[in-house]
């Protein structure tokens, strides 16, 4: 095949003088490299400090290391035994979502956006696999039995048992603003994606300042192919489209008060009020056998 079938890499745009985040009355207005603290962020490319003495704090009994291979991978191990998962978090938790009620935002921080973003891939069986990824509470049981047993949270879920990706909101009743308990469970429609063995997948989801939620998942939501709006190039040369822009999305009336206008998902939403960390885990469900996950990056990020 031709070099020049594929999509080429274009010339970087070039600001002589950087740029600013901050506004003109910002305390780094002047300055060329940017305010690295106009959002909080945190972004694992697992290259390094992967273990549970390191960043990390794991759970589950399996095995957490580097994988060989492009771009910086962990590799998930479970034990053998039925209902096995090996997680990892941050030591403590350090997001929070937006603040929800029952009028539309009126403060800055229910107006704060908020992303999270992962590149996985299940190795075994991805019927008899689980996984979880996104914003969850600090727990040392993020499966019981081999179910999700997160308790607050925003994150990704593939149930055991099936093929079908969900992003769960969940608030336990002390955490929950209205004090009750509430819970969401968005399904990922399912053309949007094929889940196979040992073939990555992303993931994201956005919540702007409306508190609505999108939710992104494809072959490749990040690099060159997908800016290139070309997509991949099959082996005739011919471009493979890839899905641009959110594949659903939940418009929350809780904190718009309105219903927008073409809206097909508008369910009421209350975030947790507790505090988050970036959680990636994986479950042999309620199969016994040694599963395995492959995680390549996760970030998450919040405007202050």
């Amino acid at each position: 095949m031709a070099l020049n079938q594929f999509p080429a890499s274009q010339s970087p745009q070039r600001l002589t003088a950087g740029f600013t985040s901050d506004p003109p009355y910002g305390p780094l207005a002047e300055s060329g490299f940017s305010n690295p603290f106009f959002y909080h962020q945190f972004a694992d490319d697992f290259d390094n400090a992967l273990s549970a003495t390191g960043l990390y704090t794991a759970s589950g009994g399996g095995t957490i290391a580097h994988s060989s291979g492009d771009g910086g991978l962990a590799l998930f191990t479970t034990l053998t035994a039925v209902n096995s998962f090996e997680s990892i978090q941050l030591p403590v938790g350090d997001f929070t979502l937006p603040p929800t009620g029952s009028a539309p935002p009126g403060t800055s921080a229910s107006q704060k956006k908020l992303f999270y973003l992962a590149r996985l891939q299940l190795n075994t069986n991805v019927t008899t696999e689980s996984f979880i990824a996104g914003l969850a509470i600090i727990t040392a049981t993020p499966y019981t039995t081999g179910v999700a047993s997160i308790t607050d949270g925003l994150f990704f879920y593939k149930p055991p048992g099936g093929t079908v990706l969900e992003v769960i909101n969940i608030a336990s009743a002390g955490n929950d603003p209205a004090g009750a308990g509430f819970t969401n469970t968005f399904v990922v429609p399912t053309a949007a994606y094929s889940l196979v063995a040992g073939t990555s997948i992303d993931l994201a989801y956005y919540i702007d300042k409306y508190q609505n939620i999108r939710i992104y998942v494809g072959s490749q939501l990040v690099g060159w192919i997908p800016q290139s709006g070309t997509g991949a190039v099959n082996a005739a040369g011919v471009p493979v489209l890839p899905i641009l822009g959110p594949v659903t999305a939940n418009y929350n009336y809780l904190a718009q008060g309105v219903t927008p206008t073409g809206a097909t998902n508008v369910n009421p939403v209350r975030f947790t009020t507790a505090v988050l960390s970036p959680t990636l885990a994986v479950s042999n469900g309620t199969t016994a056998g040694i599963v395995t996950m492959t995680s390549d990056f996760h970030m998450a990020q919040k405007e202050r």
